[in-house]
């Protein structure tokens, strides 16, 4: 009578199994891993254009709240009267608040304002010759603050520009004269400071997910319409 021994060792079969059970368990760790990678990372972008954003904003905006033009009071001709007086004094400062497309490529919103942008600069307290150029290409929004000497800084090529944004998918401000709201401002044309402005910008992060911010800023130092408005509340959307 032969006596069978089985001999030590896997079969094919349990081999094959025991393969795809390790690939599943494997295919499993490494699929949360991704997911949680994934939204840690998208988390991580969200928190850093909510940060930059946000203080983008609100300096754009305490800087257009706090915008200012010369007053008849402010001038410094008394032999003239009326109107001829004014307008003496708009054409020596024509520049106070303007907002301009430079080129195809790039916008230019400037102001003279009471309010420093908070950057690192050595600068005493006064008014401040403030100048915003976004480039769309690039995405960049670059900042230009002087101290205001009495004459609006008119040249845009001989300024110092400093970038303060990036990842800026669009830039928009509108207008308001008090009745209508408008896509752009002259101050040389029009003899006044808007009544408000209203400020919309979008970022896009690494992760192509867009960030929308908006408020509108009412400007406080406003003589044309003999009364103060208060800041619009901020507005902050996702897109």
């Amino acid at each position: 009578m032969k006596t069978r021994y089985r001999q030590n060792g896997f079969t094919l079969i349990e081999i094959l199994v025991a393969a795809a059970i390790i690939v599943s368990i494997l295919s499993f760790v490494y699929g949360t891993y991704f997911i949680t990678s994934k939204s840690t990372k998208n988390a991580k972008a969200k928190l850093i254009l909510f940060q930059k954003g946000q203080k983008v904003l609100l300096q754009l905006t305490r800087q257009i709240r706090c915008s200012y033009a010369n007053t008849v009071s402010d001038a410094a001709y008394t032999t003239k009267s009326g109107s001829e007086q004014k307008e003496k004094m708009f054409q020596n400062n024509p520049d106070f608040f303007s907002y301009r497309t430079n080129n195809p490529h790039e916008e230019i919103l400037h102001l003279i304002t009471t309010n420093k942008f908070d950057i690192e600069q050595n600068l005493p307290g006064g008014l401040f010759d403030v100048a915003y150029k976004f480039n769309k290409s690039k995405g960049v929004l670059y900042l230009s603050q002087e101290i205001f000497v009495g004459t609006a800084k008119n040249s845009i090529e001989k300024r110092s520009w400093l970038p303060i944004a990036e990842n800026i998918k669009s830039l928009k401000f509108a207008f308001f004269d008090g009745l209508k709201w408008l896509d752009n401002w002259s101050f040389k044309d029009r003899k006044k400071l808007p009544n408000a402005v209203k400020i919309d910008i979008t970022f896009e992060s690494e992760t192509s997910q867009t960030y929308r911010y908006g408020t509108v800023a009412y400007i406080c130092c406003h003589n044309n319409y003999g009364q103060e408005t208060q800041f619009d509340k901020l507005v902050i959307a996702k897109k």
